[in-house]
């Protein structure tokens, strides 16, 4: 055998591995399996499997291994199935032509973050109307309270902690918080008088599957059952830990649920991690509207000391 031949078959060996490893990951996604922390990783990097299996499929048609291309073009295309409605955003309603809108942002200001005086000034040039804070530590609160931001939101519910299951809804409108709802890190349900009405703001921050998958398959299923019981205008919002594709994620969705970077067009925008040498590879902070309540317009923006990106959504309700 000489070189060249062995060099196609290893070449040829390599492809049949890149396409085996993505997918078994589709198969997972196929049947909605969550499985462990390895498979809830590897499902995370999905979208990255779309063009490895197209790379391996146009090579094989060129080394005319059409196995190999038949094989890699299935993977593909169950990959691009999935990511319909990235490339298809859900269509919006209109919304009421008299509505105000209200602004939210979610802000994981992570719990050993030593420049939370910065985000406030940030926040203070952000000016949004309610903010949910997750990684909320006692340290953070001093630092946030004692800040001129603080007195733009004369409604507070505060959840400190000292490590990441800290949490805090504030608000410049009316808020009242709901009987909580048993989640290992902390979060808030809130009934908030917004300038349009009534909004059920529910503020999250399940664990990350690669410590505690358990909890977070169980935090995510709460977050289900509670978009399927909530009748009035809904905003889900904070850091998931989990990805749309996640199936535990999608579940959520499937309850009449909305994800806002989706709908405005961002749904392959990155938030996490942002403090690494290498860029943002996966989406974990989400903002999900529901039952008559809908994003119009979100915006990203990085965070000082943290590593994750913020963003700021405005919802709307939508027309009678």
């Amino acid at each position: 055998m000489d070189r060249g031949h062995r060099g196609w078959r290893a070449a040829e060996l390599i492809g049949w591995g890149v396409v085996a490893g993505v997918g078994l990951v589709m198969i997972t996604q196929a049947f909605g399996w969550d499985g462990t922390r390895i498979v809830s990783t590897l499902q995370s990097l999905t979208p990255y499997g779309i063009p490895l299996v197209v790379f391996v499929a146009a090579g094989a048609i060129w080394a005319r291994r059409y196995a190999l291309a038949a094989t890699s073009a299935a993977v593909g295309l169950g990959a691009l199935l999935l990511a319909t409605p990235m490339v298809f955003p859900p269509g919006r309603p209109d919304t009421r032509p008299d509505a105000a809108g209200l602004s939210a942002a979610a802000v994981n200001l992570l719990y050993s973050n030593p420049q939370v005086d910065a985000v406030a000034d940030d926040l203070i040039g952000l000016d949004a109307d309610v903010i949910a804070f997750s990684e909320y530590t006692p340290e953070h609160r001093s630092t946030l309270v004692a800040h001129p931001v603080a007195n733009r939101y004369p409604y507070k519910i505060n959840r400190d902690s000292m490590f990441a299951d800290g949490m805090a809804l504030w608000s410049k409108y009316a808020l009242t918080e709901n009987e909580q709802i048993d989640t290992v890190n902390g979060s808030i349900d809130a009934s908030l008088e917004g300038p349009d009405g009534t909004i059920r703001v529910f503020a999250v921050h399940p664990p990350t599957p690669i410590f505690d998958h358990d909890d977070w398959k169980r935090e995510l299923r709460a977050v289900a059952e509670f978009a399927d019981d909530v009748v009035t205008p809904t905003l889900v919002i904070g850091d998931f830990n989990a990805a749309y594709w996640h199936p535990a994620f999608r579940d959520i969705l499937r309850q009449g649920l909305t994800d806002a970077h989706m709908a405005n067009g961002q749904g392959w925008s990155t938030s996490w991690p942002t403090d690494e040498l290498f860029p943002p590879f996966v989406r974990l902070d989400h903002a999900l509207t529901g039952n008559g309540l809908v994003s119009t317009d979100i915006d990203d923006f990085r965070l000082p000391g943290s590593d994750h990106a913020a963003f700021v959504v405005t919802v709307k309700p939508v027309a009678s």
